[in-house]
């Protein structure tokens, strides 16, 4: 195969580029190379890289740097556009290379770091591409906290990653003064510590009631037996109630008690009470609107 075929191949999947690596890995010597630049067939690049042809988009000119970057992967906002994280704006691209660089990409905000680990990178159709836990991790620092719980939120649901593969990345890069550390450990432990704020899977429940089509339900419905006490959601038509259920039972033995105590009093009154967790909310939202409409239906 003549070597302008293997490196137009081989650019086709880069982004238009090339490395000199590959260039003379094809067969081409140092004077065709230069004879290519001089005649403007191919532009120079920084980093001993080559454009060969131009490529549109923001995923090709994210190949492009990875090719020409020394140990480059794509990262951030490049990396949240490939796993598909639909809370985070991928219009940036943005790769991350070690810290001892300096190298640079036109279009492309480069990243440094030092504490890249081998099993913090996947690769995603022949793209080395930060995990998604890891990509969590990076974004931290430049979202803001509304949008970072965002962000953790849509990543569990869909399952692309856990909330505990996010707290062990981020515990192998933590270090003091690094930015995004505070802003994520607090959005984990809202999450998965003993005492999630209520509030917080109470939206996210309710939320996926109503995005699903799930209808005819109060929010902060007052008991009828017991005024002063309150479903989080009820279905009165049904009296059917639901409980988003924030609290780790097993380390609150008391709260426990006293949910199944009310349980057991809502039965004697012809309610049926469905608990929901944090984790079917998030990692298993299909079982929860399968579960509500059975119980609706039956």
């Amino acid at each position: 195969m003549h070597p302008d075929t293997i490196i137009h191949e081989i650019a086709a999947k880069q982004g238009g580029v090339v490395n000199r690596a590959q260039v003379l890995g094809s067969g081409l010597s140092r004077n065709q190379i230069a004879d290519r630049l001089r005649t403007r067939r191919w532009s120079r690049l920084t980093n001993g890289g080559y454009r060969v042809f131009e490529m549109d988009g923001r995923l090709n000119l994210a190949r492009a740097a990875v090719a020409v970057l020394p140990g480059a992967v794509a990262s951030h906002f490049s990396a949240a556009a490939i796993h598909g994280m639909a809370t985070v704006d991928t219009r940036k691209v943005s790769v991350l290379v070690h810290s001892q660089t300096t190298h640079v990409f036109p279009g492309v905000r480069v990243f440094r770091c030092h504490d890249l680990a081998a099993d913090h990178v996947v690769e995603i159709d022949g793209l080395p591409t930060t995990t998604a836990a890891r990509t969590v991790v990076d974004l931290a620092a430049s979202l803001r906290p509304r949008r970072l719980g965002s962000v953790i939120d849509d990543v569990v649901a869909t399952r692309r990653t856990t909330l505990d593969q996010i707290g062990v990345t981020l515990e192998a890069v933590a270090r003091r003064g690094k930015p995004g550390v505070r802003a994520l450990r607090s959005a984990l432990d809202q999450r998965q510590g003993e005492d999630r704020p209520a509030s917080v899977l109470e939206s996210a429940g309710n939320r996926l009631l109503r995005e699903n089509g799930v209808r005819g339900f109060i929010t902060e419905f007052s008991l009828p037996w017991s005024p002063h006490r309150r479903f989080d959601v009820a279905f009165p038509d049904h009296l059917v109630a639901i409980e988003w259920d924030s609290r780790r039972w097993h380390t609150q033995s008391e709260a426990f008690d006293r949910d199944r105590y009310r349980d057991r009093e809502a039965i004697v009154h012809g309610w049926r009470v469905l608990r929901f967790t944090w984790e079917d909310v998030h990692s298993r939202p299909e079982h929860v609107l399968e579960t509500v409409r059975a119980v609706l239906a039956s």
